[in-house]
């Protein structure tokens, strides 16, 4: 449950550094306490459901997108992840992914 409240703040730290908002704007948009934003991004708390709501309404965030923040997990973590994934692919899917990753390499 730690690490969720970590991935859901820096999702949400994401989210405002994309805006170029400092977190003092970002409060004013979204109407909570700098330093409620400041334990939400730290993984100190979850933000609540109205806060999560006011974020994704105020920036055109589908929930999807909100809650898609499994990339944002430790290296070590999403690379052991990444290769069992890659393990369980056909050789024609290990192909197509090796020149993605080849193609982005760059």
């Amino acid at each position: 449950m730690e690490q969720k409240k970590i991935l859901i703040g820096q999702k949400v730290k994401e989210i405002r550094k994309n805006y170029n908002l400092t977190q003092e704007k970002f409060c004013e948009k979204i109407g909570i306490e700098p330093s409620s934003l400041s334990n939400i991004e730290n993984g100190k708390s979850f933000p609540s459901m109205q806060t999560v709501l006011k974020i994704m309404e105020e920036f055109g965030i589908l929930p999807d997108n909100f809650f898609d923040y499994e990339y944002l997990k430790p290296d070590e973590e999403l690379e052991k992840e990444m290769i069992e994934i890659i393990k369980r692919q056909s050789f024609d899917s290990k192909r197509k992914l090796y020149r993605i990753i080849k193609q982005n390499s760059y």
